[in-house]
């Protein structure tokens, strides 16, 4: 799943059966880098954008929709799916109790051909973390979680935890982009806290240490439930803040 493809590369030339493809790439995008969770989707405007007929366009909300990207309202289109405080309460504690169990099993199960999967997206991670590139740091992390899934030795666990990854790319840009942070220092903190995590997960499974495994993956989790909290509290931001005690002007 990239972002790399954007409507203005893809908008010319889309072949018939690939259009509800690019709909889907172009929409998925827009939902993980741009819109807010509840934001209305009027799918008239966005075929006029994407220059597509109807019928790719539903395709591609009803695919999102299956991912809980999209909800689909009768008679009133679309809109990305709303995340309010009680969701991104049961989306925590379930991300944080089977990312737990698959990091523990992964530890335990792992083929050598998985662990170098895992590795690699680890890596990934890295390479876009170190050119600050936020929306490429999003889709490298859910891959690393994701090989980490299917390295657990149960289709069922990982199919279920992806989906709790995908639900949760509504939000990822609140810990991935620059602009969501205070200060420099808060934002390289927190991603140099998220690439400590992953080494120390990714170390825990080479070494097939279960305990330690399902202990980073728990800290882990706390990592995302602490900028979450503080992302949507709504914690003021430098550009913000008003000076309430103005200097007085001197004659």
């Amino acid at each position: 799943m990239s972002t790399d493809e954007t409507p203005r590369r893809r908008q010319k030339g889309i072949a018939k059966g690939s259009a509800a493809e690019h709909a889907y790439r172009v929409l998925r995008d827009e939902i993980i880098l741009r819109l807010a969770p509840g934001t209305d989707l009027d799918d008239a405007l966005i075929v006029q954008r994407l220059k597509l007929s109807r019928t790719p366009v539903r395709e591609a909300l009803a695919r999102l929709a299956g991912e809980r990207l999209v909800q689909l309202l009768p008679n009133r289109g679309a809109r990305v799916m709303p995340m309010g405080w009680n969701e991104i309460r049961e989306h925590l504690e379930a991300f944080d109790i089977t990312q737990r169990l698959v990091t523990r099993w992964a530890a335990s199960r792992r083929s050598e051909a998985q662990l170098a999967e895992i590795e690699r997206t680890a890596a990934r991670f890295e390479a876009c973390a170190a050119r600050h590139d936020g929306g490429a740091m999003i889709e490298a992390n859910w891959h690393f979680h994701a090989a980490i899934a299917d390295a657990c030795g149960n289709a069922m666990i990982a199919h279920a935890f992806k989906q709790i990854l995908t639900e949760g790319l509504r939000v990822d840009r609140h810990a991935m982009f620059h602009e969501y942070f205070g200060s420099d220092t808060i934002y390289a903190d927190h991603i140099a806290t998220i690439r400590e995590d992953h080494r120390k997960i990714v170390a825990a499974i080479r070494a097939q240490d279960l305990d330690a495994a399902e202990r980073y993956a728990g800290s882990h989790a706390e990592t995302a439930r602490r900028r979450y909290t503080e992302a949507i509290s709504g914690r003021i931001e430098p550009r913000m803040e008003i000076d309430l005690n103005p200097a007085l002007e001197t004659s």
